[in-house]
C-alpha cells in the first residue's frame, strides 16, 4: 500500500494525516476513533490541492479530533475478547470492521474481509473465536515477514550493514518492539496489527536501528530519521 504521513498548517494548529494513493476519483477523508486522519486521492492530485482540502475541512476535522481525545478505546485483540458476536467491532489494520458470524456446515471455515465488514464462517458459533485467533495469527506473520524483509532492504540501499533479522511476534504489554542486536533478532508485538500499518512498519525501522546505535541516542534517532523522516508521528500515534 503507497502510504505516507504528512503534516499541514491549518489556522495555527497542525493536522498530521495518512495519505493514500490509490485510483479514486475523489478526495476521500476519513478520520477513525483513535484520531488519525486519514486521506485517501489519485496519484494525480498535487499536494497543494489535497492540502487547501484539508484546510477547508480543518474546523470539521478539529472538531472530530477533540472529540475523539478524550474517549479512545483500546483496541483488542480476539484473544482479548471472551464473546463475539454478529454486529460487534474488530480492529484490523487501524480500521474497525463489523463483524457478521455465518454458522452452517456447508461452507468452509474460515474469515474473509469485504470493505469493512468481517466474515466468519464456521461450523457452530462457538468456533468464530478459533477462526479469529487463526486469522489474525496467519495475518500478522504473513503482514510482520514481508515488512522485516523490506525494512532490511531499506537498511542495506542506504549502506547500513544490517543483518536479516529472525524475527518473534507475541502479544507485549508494555513495548511495541524490542532488539537483541548481539543475537540479530527482533521481537514484534502482536497487537501492531490492530493499529495502520505504516505504525508496524515504524516499528521495524525502530528496531533494526539498533543494529547500529545498541541505545536511544540522537545518533539513533538520526538513523530512524534517515530511513523514515516521518517517524515522530507514528511513534506519536503508538504513544498515545
Amino acid at each position: 500500500m503507497n502510504e505516507k504521513i504528512r503534516t499541514v498548517n491549518c489556522g495555527g494548529r497542525t493536522v498530521s494525516y495518512i495519505l493514500t494513493r490509490k485510483k479514486v476519483k475523489n478526495i476521500n477523508l476519513r478520520i477513525k476513533p483513535e484520531g488519525i486522519v486519514c486521506i485517501s486521492a489519485s496519484e494525480r492530485v498535487p499536494i497543494k490541492y489535497i492540502e487547501n482540502f484539508i484546510r477547508e475541512k480543518s474546523e470539521f476535522i478539529f472538531n472530530a479530533l477533540d472529540k475523539f481525545s478524550n474517549r479512545t478505546p483500546e483496541p483488542k485483540l480476539p484473544e482479548d475478547i471472551s464473546e463475539f458476536r454478529s454486529g460487534d467491532t474488530l480492529k484490523f489494520r487501524g480500521i474497525d470492521h463489523t463483524l457478521e458470524i455465518n454458522v452452517s456446515e456447508n461452507r468452509r471455515e474460515g474469515v474473509t474481509i469485504s470493505g469493512n465488514i468481517m466474515t466468519v464462517n464456521v461450523f457452530s458459533a462457538e468456533r468464530a473465536e478459533i477462526a479469529l485467533k487463526k486469522f489474525y495469527a496467519e495475518q500478522t506473520r504473513s503482514a510482520f515477514e514481508d515488512m522485516n524483509r523490506r525494512t532490511c532492504l531499506m537498511f542495506r540501499a542506504k549502506g547500513y550493514n544490517v543483518p536479516f533479522a529472525e524475527m518473534q511476534i507475541r502479544k507485549m504489554s508494555s513495548r511495541w518492539g524490542s532488539c537483541h542486536f548481539t543475537k540479530g533478532k527482533i521481537v514484534m508485538n502482536s497487537r501492531l496489527m490492530l493499529y495502520p500499518e505504516i505504525c508496524a512498519a515504524y516499528v521495524f525501522v525502530h528496531e533494526y536501528a539498533h543494529f547500529i546505535v545498541p541505545d536511544h541516542s540522537e545518533k539513533f534517532y538520526a538513523v530512524v530519521a534517515d530511513i523514515m523522516p516521518d517517524y515522530k508521528i507514528c511513534r506519536k500515534i503508538l504513544k498515545d
